[in-house]
């Protein structure tokens, strides 16, 4: 998954939503409504920047982790010797592989999404998210512990740039606006929220 976050901090905005959200989830919506237009261009942005296709020959191909380390790690795998060899077989049980690839360029972009939040437990109040193991891959890989992993690096940065390739690049290009618009989207929150204190 990759974020992007503004670096505007305003404190108590956050207390200031999950405020709204009890006394008025219809203008509450309408908050995530506008901040949605606000950075429609940087969504925008970002996905016509993603490669339609896949970034090298490599990402065709299905690729899956984390099925047989998830397994093993449970116990949900026997071990079978047949004919000199020795394998896996996954119980029912086991949890399934995730998969990074192929890649799919035109679903990747629809995971790029904005969201607001009120919750405590959220460290960012607004932002936006690549949610997909691709971006990890994609937007964010810059270590690798094997040589096959260094060479993917190497022609990621070589044709995309350093990480973050896309989301930070992005909100880069559109910052000075967006500082502007989400500045006027904060008042007139703190705004409604006094107004609604003092009716009650």
């Amino acid at each position: 998954m990759s974020y992007v976050n503004t670096t505007l901090q305003v404190v108590g905005v956050k207390e200031a939503l999950a405020y709204l959200n009890g006394v008025d989830k219809t203008y509450r919506r309408e908050i995530t409504r506008q901040y949605a237009a606000i950075v429609e261009p940087i969504v925008k942005d970002a996905q016509a920047h993603l490669p339609g296709t896949a970034p090298m020959s490599g990402w065709k191909r299905q690729y899956n982790v984390g099925g047989q380390a998830k397994a093993e790690a449970k116990g949900q795998t026997s071990r079978l010797v047949g004919r000199g060899t020795q394998r896996d077989l996954y119980s029912k049980a086991a949890p399934d592989p995730t998969s990074l690839l192929p890649w799919n360029g035109e679903k990747q972009a629809k995971l790029i999404k904005p969201f607001v939040s009120g919750k405590k437990s959220k460290a960012n109040t607004f932002g936006l998210k690549w949610n997909s193991k691709g971006a990890a891959l994609f937007d964010l890989s810059g270590r690798a512990k094997t040589p096959q992993g260094e060479q993917m690096i190497t022609v990621l940065g070589a044709r995309f740039g350093s990480p973050s390739r896309v989301m930070w690049k992005s909100y880069e290009r559109a910052a000075p606006e967006l500082q502007d618009n989400m500045k006027k989207l904060i008042e007139e929150i703190m705004r409604s929220v006094n107004q609604h204190m003092k009716v009650i």
